[in-house]
């Protein structure tokens, strides 16, 4: 067999492998910028729904209305924050589901 053959067997599985590693590249950087932009989209529409405040009618300042009104919107509030760290607890508890069977 001639010298330069095995050179240019060389060359050859050099750059089919190097052409391997570029389609690697290619199809990971593809799949993570499909998730970059799904969680992007994600966010934005926590932001948006953030942003939907209606502020045509503002509230009165709570010293100005009777107790009982004030009473009810403060244990309504307090309702909703039992609501929501309940649903929080729920996503952590889900999370950690999903943690444990993860490495089974």
């Amino acid at each position: 067999m001639q010298w330069w053959v095995v050179w240019v067997v060389l060359v050859l599985a050099l750059l089919v492998s190097l052409a391997a590693g570029v389609w690697y590249v290619f199809r990971r950087g593809l799949a993570a910028l499909h998730v970059v932009s799904s969680l992007g989209d994600a966010i934005g529409s926590r932001f948006a729904a953030a942003d939907e405040v209606d502020e045509s009618l503002p509230k009165p300042a709570s010293f100005t209305v009777p107790l009982q009104q004030s009473i009810d919107q403060y244990s309504s509030a307090h309702a909703q924050v039992i609501r929501r760290e309940e649903h929080k607890r729920e996503r952590h508890e889900a999370v950690w589901r999903r943690w444990g069977v993860f490495n089974e």
